[in-house]
């Protein structure tokens, strides 16, 4: 089971990276050339940004309670903190990606009841910050 959600989990990293950077563009392209709506492609690029998102989330919060640092963090915290291997996957890796997760779900939570010029605007940002922070704590060196 693990090493299937394992791979589920970095399959769907290769789709939201491609899909939440296509989203973050799009909505540049949108906001700086000032175009006056949206159109279904900025929408749906949005959405399925926020697709993967939360599906990559399901099946990293699935690896979190099955993979070997969650048994380590419940019976013997104090080691994975001294670790700072353990203790980025057990702690910052989730925690960081939950909260860029909930940032992409309100940007285009809010860019949803915005007239086109503002929608661009409110998902360049709150979308783009919350790739940021996913982008900062994805493992790399793991993903490819």
């Amino acid at each position: 089971m693990y090493t299937g959600l394992l791979h589920s989990h970095r399959l769907f990293a290769y789709l939201f990276l491609i899909a939440a950077v296509a989203a973050v563009g799009m909505a540049l392209q949108g906001w700086i050339s000032k175009r006056p709506a949206q159109n279904a492609w900025d929408r749906r690029t949005a959405l399925f940004a926020l697709i993967f998102g939360h599906l990559q989330l399901l099946f990293g919060l699935a690896l979190y309670f099955v993979g070997p640092w969650f048994n380590q963090l419940t019976t013997n915290t104090a080691e994975v903190m001294k670790n700072a291997d353990l203790r980025w996957f057990a702690v910052e890796h989730i925690a960081v990606n939950i909260i860029g997760i909930v940032l992409l779900t309100v940007g285009y939570s809010k860019s949803k009841k915005q007239d086109p010029a503002g929608a661009f605007s409110t998902r360049m940002t709150w979308m783009g910050i919350g790739l940021l922070l996913i982008l900062s704590r994805i493992p790399w060196e793991r993903l490819f």
